[in-house]
């Protein structure tokens, strides 16, 4: 009897040695995650896996699933969110995840179809009918993103991105006035909306209406310093107001960051041959001819 009662207490030491390294895998993971490091999180979501607890698992496919997306395996992440739907198929957010997948694939249909079951199972889901707008509105069907982003936003009207997504359409529709209202309420509830800043920034530009085309752009680098397609569109804004000094800066940065932008080269070149400086606009152009040629 006793050596039963042993082995019964080793068996129990072994089970309970597994359960708190599968934690310990699973909080490294997740802190991974949190840094960005996405694919070190994979590899020890895998090791989980494969000892952790049936209770576990869900969690663990979602995790993965996330990891999977945010590293643009979009593959395995819909494989590990439907591993999730399998063991809570009442769970709206997993669909919700599996759509922004295939929406990344481009599949809108198919992203489509999981956002409205993901608004099916939790009809108050505001982000989800915000993302079935945007797979709508990519899909070319425009009356049916506006219904449902509008959806959105009475579902919750402190949703920003459901009026950065409605200022969009509008915009697709060259309904100027309106897009720029929809930018500013979501910059209004949401004041480091960079992309919102970037389009409202396109919206003043094609009205001719540079110089708050540069205010828009300023604030969104003011956010986001290394994007160089908004040093690229502040140096047209400033081509606008003939400040091609500024635009030339402007077009350089964007050079430095993404050297092989050969747009910014043609207009650099043509912003030096406007204000002057044909010795500066030929090293330029040579420069433009040697990487593109």
């Amino acid at each position: 009897m006793m050596k039963k009662v042993i082995l019964i207490l080793l068996m129990s030491g072994i089970t309970a040695c597994a359960a708190a390294g599968t934690k310990s895998m699973i909080k490294d993971a997740r802190r991974y995650m949190s840094e960005g490091k996405y694919k070190r999180a994979i590899t020890l979501f895998k090791k989980a896996e494969v000892k952790a607890p049936s209770s576990r698992l869900m969690s663990i496919y979602i995790d993965m699933g996330v990891c999977y997306r945010k590293t643009g395996d979009y593959d395995n992440a819909i494989k590990s969110y439907k591993k999730a739907a399998e063991i809570s198929p009442k769970m709206a957010d997993i669909y919700y995840n599996i759509g922004l997948a295939y929406y990344y694939k481009r599949y809108y249909k198919q992203a489509i179809n999981h956002f409205k079951k993901a608004t099916g199972l939790s009809p108050n889901f505001a982000e989800a009918y915000g993302a079935q707008a945007m797979a709508y509105r990519d899909y070319g069907l425009l009356d049916r993103a506006v219904k449902a982003v509008k959806k959105a936003i009475r579902i919750d009207p402190s949703y920003a991105g459901g009026y950065a997504i409605l200022g969009n359409c509008y915009e697709d529709r060259k309904w100027h006035t309106d897009a720029i209202k929809m930018y500013k309420q979501a910059i209004t509830l949401r004041p480091d909306y960079t992309s919102a800043f970037y389009n409202l920034g396109i919206v003043y530009d094609e009205l001719g209406r540079h110089s708050e085309a540069v205010d828009a752009y300023r604030q969104a680098l003011r956010l986001e310093k290394k994007d160089p397609g908004l040093y690229y569109n502040l140096g047209i804004a400033y081509m606008g107001m003939s400040d091609y000094y500024r635009s030339q800066d402007a077009f350089k940065e964007a050079i430095m960051l993404q050297p092989n932008m050969e747009e910014a080269y043609d207009y650099l070149v043509t912003s030096l041959k406007k204000s002057g400086m044909s010795r500066q606009a030929k090293k330029w152009k040579d420069i433009r001819d040697k990487r593109f040629r």
